[in-house]
């Protein structure tokens, strides 16, 4: 399997992810684990944008929003990044992207390396999620990359 082939598995795992924890805030009503997911949403859709060079200085990555806002928020992402990644090939990963990070520094990565880390910063957060959750005494939703293998037959 080719990188890009990868990435777009990768992503499809993301968008499984964040509506199974988006069923999850609707049923625990936790507004700590809904903070988070808030953030987690708004990060993906602004590293979005960034691929296209958006200025970000200043930029509100924690904002207040309902769990039916970060509902649409995370279709929304999971749509852009499908659509995106359905365009590209291996070498279109190495398109350098030049943006403005929320403290104003300007920065230029390459979409490999982003998408990347919009993957990484997803499932960090979903854990702090769950973690949340489960202090909370909420049954955590399953999130794991293998049980989305599993339940999608990519074995």
């Amino acid at each position: 399997m080719n990188t890009i082939e990868h990435l777009r598995q990768l992503f499809a795992w993301n968008d499984w992810a964040n509506r199974r924890v988006v069923t999850a805030l609707k049923e625990s009503g936790s507004s700590s684990a809904l903070n988070v997911f808030a953030h987690l949403v708004t990060t993906e859709l602004e590293y979005f944008e960034r691929l296209y060079g958006k200025d970000s200085k200043g930029f509100n990555f924690w904002p207040e929003l309902t769990a039916e806002t970060c509902g649409d928020r995370a279709r929304e992402a999971a749509e852009k990044y499908e659509r995106l990644l359905r365009r590209f090939d291996d070498e279109g990963l190495d398109i350098m992207a030049r943006y403005r990070t929320s403290e104003g520094v300007w920065c230029e990565n390459n979409y490999r390396e982003m998408l990347t880390h919009v993957l990484f910063h997803s499932a960090t957060h979903r854990g702090n999620i769950n973690t949340i959750l489960r202090s909370e005494g909420h049954a955590p939703p399953v999130t794991d990359y293998i049980i989305y293998l599993r339940e999608n037959k990519y074995f």
